[in-house]
């Protein structure tokens, strides 16, 4: 049976040490290839080029990193905990056989790209498509910053597993046969019948092969409800017993004896009452038991609580630290308002007493000048008056002719 394309994701301390990890690395096996990267590309972030102007499958982590740096300044906090997420995509063989890996790691990378630009074009990455794991399975690392460009923070709902898949297997379903030319069948959702159902031969591989299905519907549902209409589509109906305490699985299917149905229970031990000695233990498994599965989705439902109160609180709180800085703000726009009034009437104070000055100065100099020239009158006419009387005075002395 065809497995989906596996997601996970996780939160980094250090971004230098992911980067450097993902690009600086030596090939973890020569299985598949020689090279660590294969393709690589990246979003709000500079890249290494070749010579003939496409980007290098050869990085240096510290370069990427000192970016990530400048970008987490921009927070609130640079010193955060988490400095990076990452995104790693495996793809199943069925979907990228690794016969050439030159063509497939494009490929792989194009719907890898595709897929970050629409769902986290406004956060800066880093893109690595590798083949050098154990396995030689062609992957794709996807480094993500914490931080947005525009110094905000990256929402930790972004990266919750169940979207994470949901959205990447849209991608797949839209875009895979237009860029492999192969067409690309989700087991979960687009089969409407398992390839397999008519070759089991024993009890046991159904029971097998009934684990697997629901460990893949596991993942991709976020409730009980879902869970067991998702299977009820896949032709496996779930009885309770033991008073609804437990599960019983059924499945009609094609067996070499002819058609049966095969029944099977989640998880059941016989014990000894009296020592407690467990006897035998039958069924599928306690991961596959009613109680387990109900834990399962109910920590889920926690996480994604979780995920949104996170948001939640840091929403508010960036929203009052926004109110706190627009009110510190104003106060310093009041602030430096005031000064500026107060600078402008000392000085208009100053011009008021330097005009003042100087029109005292200038009544003074007037006033010198007014008495300069009213003593400067009156010796000319005390002297003209002088002249004027002398030649009176001798003629009286000389007194008449006799």
């Amino acid at each position: 049976m065809k497995r989906m394309s596996i997601l996970q994701t996780h939160s980094c301390h250090s971004s230098y040490n992911r980067l450097k990890y993902v690009f600086n690395e030596p090939v973890h096996s020569y299985q598949k290839t020689d090279k660590r990267v294969l393709a690589a590309t990246g979003f709000n972030i500079k890249m290494l080029h070749d010579n003939d102007g496409r980007i290098s499958v050869t990085q240096n982590g510290a370069y990427l990193e000192r970016q990530f740096r400048t970008v987490l300044k921009r927070a609130h906090n640079p010193k955060r905990r988490y400095q990076a997420q990452t995104i790693i995509i495996s793809f199943d063989p069925s979907e990228f056989d690794t016969s050439d890996l030159k063509t497939q790691s494009q490929q792989a990378l194009q719907l890898v790209q595709h897929y970050v630009r629409k769902h986290f074009a406004d956060c800066q990455s880093a893109i690595a498509i590798q083949s050098d794991g154990e396995g030689g399975k062609l992957h794709a690392h996807v480094v993500m910053n914490t931080i947005r460009p525009s110094g905000k923070t990256v929402a930790t709902n972004r990266f919750n597993i169940q979207k994470l898949r949901k959205d990447f297997d849209e991608e797949m379903q839209t875009n895979y046969q237009k860029v492999t030319g192969r067409q690309w069948t989700n087991p979960i959702h687009n089969q409407t019948e398992r390839k397999d159902i008519h070759n089991l031969t024993t009890k046991s591989e159904w029971q097998q092969q009934l684990k697997e299905l629901i460990n893949q519907i596991k993942v991709k549902v976020t409730n009980i409800t879902d869970f067991l209409h998702q299977l009820e589509q896949r032709g496996v109906t779930v009885t309770e017993r033991q008073k609804g305490k437990s599960w019983t699985y059924h499945q009609v299917v094609n067996t070499k004896d002819g058609v049966k149905e095969l029944k099977v229970r989640d998880f059941y031990q016989r014990v000894n009452k009296k020592t407690g000695e467990i006897k035998s233990t039958r069924g599928l498994g306690q991961s596959f038991s009613k109680s387990e599965i109900e834990r399962y989705f109910n920590k889920k439902e926690k996480e994604n609580q979780n995920y949104d109160r996170r948001e939640n609180n840091g929403l508010k709180k960036i929203k009052t630290m926004a109110a706190d800085a627009k009110v510190r703000i104003q106060r310093q726009r009041r602030i430096n308002q005031i000064a500026q009034q107060r600078l402008e009437k000392a000085t208009h104070d100053e011009e008021r007493k330097a005009a003042k000055q100087k029109a005292r100065l200038s009544n003074q100099e007037q006033r010198q000048t007014r008495g300069t020239k009213r003593v400067s009158r009156q010796a000319t006419k005390s002297k003209r008056e002088g002249r004027s009387k002398q030649p009176r005075r001798s003629k009286e002395i000389e007194g008449p002719e006799l």
